[in-house]
């Protein structure tokens, strides 16, 4: 199986449709994005969104544009309650932190 990931560089209609189903199942209060709102998050230097379906597969690859940047760690945040993906996370590396905040270090 070929796995491709891409950073997102329009807000079109097939990325809002994904945000909208990926959205509720990170986050109960989280409002969904319209198309303008998701063009602004796009337009930001600061922003990189990345969609993706296959957990652990997809997430080494949504770490590589950190590596290639030059990037110290990568950190996430996840709640408590979400025990299984918080498994995933320190299985692909990433070390618990006192606000289950989780950090990959890159390797310099």
């Amino acid at each position: 199986m070929k796995i491709q990931v891409e950073a997102a560089r329009e807000a079109d209609q097939e990325l809002v449709d994904a945000l909208g189903r990926l959205l509720p199942q990170l986050s109960r209060s989280a409002r969904p994005l319209d198309a303008p709102a998701l063009a602004r998050v796009l337009a930001c230097d600061t922003n990189r969104t990345t969609v993706s379906l296959l957990s652990g597969l997809l997430m080494e690859q949504a770490l590589e544009p950190a590596r290639e940047a030059g990037a110290r760690a990568v950190d996430l945040t996840s709640r408590p309650d979400r025990e299984a993906v918080n498994r995933l996370y320190e299985r692909l590396g990433f070390q618990r932190r006192g606000s289950t905040v989780y950090r990959y270090p890159i390797e310099e």
